[in-house]
């Protein structure tokens, strides 16, 4: 089978795994609701506004926005992946929801008029994108005086076993995932929390804030930890893809015993850490 190419356009490995995120929608969604809502709150959605998302994948913490500013208000939904945007449009029609937009958009250059937003949120897509600068400059220029932007990222690797392991599994096996986590749109380019304040002021927002949310990545059996995260972990989803079924076998027998520690009567519970940042337009 043909290795996917790590070089490949954002837009593509985001449309290629489209179909396994819109299939685990409601899981992707309630393990890190903390950070949903975190970030929610933190933009605080007023009735007849108007919220952007970034990199909204299929939606859901957008639709907690969209809820709150009501028939009277909006939710630009936006997405690289074309794939995602359609999963987006999917679960809003399913919900009943009228005052949503959609937009085949590249968060790092939003096309959008300046001033137009009252509020940006994005879960889990700032890191992954290979010029976040750009992002949040772009962030700044479209909201309105005093509108407020908030996302989030993950944390080390280290407080974020449930997909570390996996990693440190592949290695293990002797193959090595594409990719820098932590280099330019690696999965923890932005664990360090100094850095996203960084980020935030040189982008000329005021009142930078950073915290941590703590979660707990819950599966019932290892067949479900391995089918979600071989099928929904990006970049390492699409590489396992990419593997003999012997290769994938030895990582499936190597990660397991790594389990141990979280497992109890079969299930696991495995911690997961956030880092949850949010600042405002003066």
């Amino acid at each position: 089978m043909v290795q996917p190419d790590p070089d490949r356009a954002e837009s593509q490995w985001s449309d290629d795994l489209a179909a396994a995120w819109e299939e685990h929608r409601e899981y992707l969604f309630q393990t890190q609701r903390l950070v949903s809502d975190w970030i929610v709150d933190q933009v605080d959605p007023q009735p007849g506004q108007t919220i952007l998302e970034l990199a909204a994948g299929p939606g859901e913490t957008g639709f907690v926005a969209a809820e709150r500013v009501g028939p009277e208000g909006k939710l630009i939904s936006t997405d690289v992946g074309p794939g995602m945007v359609a999963a987006s449009r999917r679960g809003a029609q399913a919900r009943g929801l009228t005052n949503v937009e959609w937009r085949l958009m590249d968060a790092q250059d939003i096309d959008l008029p300046d001033m137009s937003v009252d509020g940006v949120l994005c879960r889990f897509g700032v890191m992954l994108m290979p010029d976040p600068a750009s992002a949040l400059a772009g962030s700044l220029r479209v909201l309105r005086s005093g509108g407020r932007l908030a996302y989030g990222v993950w944390a080390p690797p280290d407080r974020n076993p449930w997909v570390s392991l996996l990693v440190a599994a592949i290695l293990e096996t002797g193959h090595a995932p594409p990719g820098d986590p932590f280099g330019p749109g690696g999965l923890f380019s932005l664990a360090a929390p100094e850095r996203n304040r960084e980020l935030l002021d040189e982008a000329g927002f005021s009142g930078a804030r950073v915290e941590e949310i703590p979660g707990v990545m819950h599966f019932d059996d290892f067949e479900g930890y391995w089918t979600l995260q071989s099928r929904i972990a990006g970049r390492i989803a699409l590489f396992l893809s990419g593997l003999s079924p012997d290769d994938i076998d030895a990582i499936r027998t190597t990660v397991q015993p790594m389990l141990a520690p979280f497992e109890s009567d079969g299930a696991y519970d495995i911690p997961s850490l956030a880092i949850g940042a949010c600042a405002q337009r003066p």
